[in-house]
């Protein structure tokens, strides 16, 4: 339904709204716009113009309810995964309370982080971990309120009251997982002589060692163990960005599996690049025909140095066989005679899937390290003062620093993805129980 207000006239001697979105619109100048654009341009020619671009990879995994896979740095090819163990937070549920109302008692919950022989016998402190202390005090005795107050303290470790017909009970999980990650806790009565006091606060701690009684460990905290390609891997967490490889996997909670991860070169990736030059140059020549031409304007004759570069990239009588106007129309470029560059979706596509090397040789002919005359590095060769890149130095300047190549656009996303995922479903099972007790 149509909201009538929206397009209501403002009543006479008062100012018509503006949205948030068009305000800050109307305070650029239109310079201030072609430079963005101009600078847009560059950006995009600088990634054009970097090796990492077309050695972008992409990785699938054919199971992957046992691990998901992403690659930047992996070469093409297959690499067998087998997963013996998945990483896990150590978990410990205290014994039945009545209700969540039940009287704890008075006293200390003292905690530490660390690692459990197999046996639980022995533990070494984790030195990253410093210990901590959670004093319950005459209204903190019920099981809500130490859940709280444990919670408060951020101490490593979360909890949680799970209630049932047979009662509450609190259960205690580290935050991390992974061995080192473990963790030691002893209920400390204020008053030890009351026998009952220090057995029902005793209940809540964990320390096989040395009390009996205490809560029960239901999970144990231990690493992932894997092996890629028979290498041997031993991780923290279930997200692994392993170095020697150059994959990133993450471990979906399956214990035990195997699955082949097949790698190969992401030419979808550099098609998205190479459009995205394509947009931000059409719209620059957009915000160019749209400015004001006063003589002398930077704004436009930086985006003149540009257009004068790519018309003569463009030029049938080009003197760079590379960029020659016939060798770009093949890959499914061409520059329009309203000046905007178009680009055939399914040319580029076959062309990078024949030969991605010689695409890029369009754009950056030797890899930056002679004189190119591929269409990124002209740009990026342009005088200094000629331009509005905001990081990218032109391919022949050795002042400039170099900067770190990034992974490809496609495979950074599915990366951060991977990370989001893995955040989210270490956290999910305590938020929820968390909600329903605060419910």
């Amino acid at each position: 339904m149509v909201n009538a207000s929206a397009f209501a006239r403002p009543q006479a001697g008062t100012a018509a709204p503006r949205t948030a979105d068009a305000e800050p619109d109307t305070r650029i100048s239109p310079a201030g716009k072609l430079r963005s654009a101009t600078s847009a341009v560059m950006d995009a020619a600088a990634r054009l113009n970097k090796s990492q671009t077309w050695q972008a990879t992409k990785a699938t995994s054919d199971n992957e309810a046992l691990v998901q896979a992403v690659s930047d740095k992996a070469a093409p090819g297959d690499y067998a995964i087998s997963v013996d163990a998945v990483a896990t937070a150590q978990s410990t549920t205290s014994a039945s309370f009545s209700s969540l109302s039940t009287v704890v008692g008075i006293g200390t919950l003292n905690l530490q982080l660390g690692t459990w022989n197999t046996s639980t016998s022995t533990f070494a402190t984790n030195p990253n971990w410093p210990k901590a202390s959670v004093t319950f005090g005459p209204k903190d005795t019920s099981l809500e309120h130490i859940r709280d107050k444990i919670n408060a303290a951020g101490v490593g470790v979360i909890a949680t009251v799970v209630s049932d017909a047979t009662g509450s009970r609190l259960v205690l999980r580290s935050t991390s997982t992974g061995s080192a990650n473990g963790f030691k806790a002893e209920a400390e009565p204020v008053n030890k002589g009351d026998d009952q006091a220090a057995q029902t606060l005793a209940a809540m701690g964990f320390n096989p060692a040395q009390v009996s009684g205490g809560a029960a460990l239901t999970q144990a905290a231990q690493d992932a163990r894997l092996k890629i390609d028979g290498r041997e891997v031993q991780s923290a967490q279930n997200l692994i960005e392993d170095e020697p490889s150059g994959l990133t996997l993450r471990l979906n909670g399956q214990a035990r599996g195997s699955a082949t991860i097949h790698v190969e070169t992401d030419t979808q990736s550099m098609a998205k690049d190479i459009q995205s030059f394509a947009q931000a140059y059409n719209n620059m020549v957009s915000q160019l025909d749209q400015s004001d031409q006063s003589p002398g304007d930077s704004s436009v004759l930086d985006a003149r140095a540009i257009q004068h570069s790519m018309q003569d990239a463009f030029s049938p009588n080009s003197a760079d066989a590379p960029s020659s106007s016939s060798s770009l129309r093949a890959i499914g470029l061409q520059l329009e005679a309203d000046g905007h560059l178009s680009v055939d979706t399914a040319r580029l596509n076959q062309a990078l899937e024949q030969d991605p090397r010689k695409v890029e040789q369009l754009f950056d002919a030797t890899g930056g390290k002679e004189q190119s005359s591929g269409i990124a590095a002209r740009l990026l060769a342009l005088p200094s003062g000629q331009t509005t890149s905001t990081d990218a130095p032109s391919a022949n300047d050795t002042s400039a620093p170099q900067q770190a190549e990034t992974p490809s656009s496609a495979g950074a996303l599915y990366r951060q993805r991977l990370l989001e995922q893995y955040v989210a479903s270490s956290t999910h099972e305590d938020e929820n129980a968390m909600t329903a007790n605060e419910a």
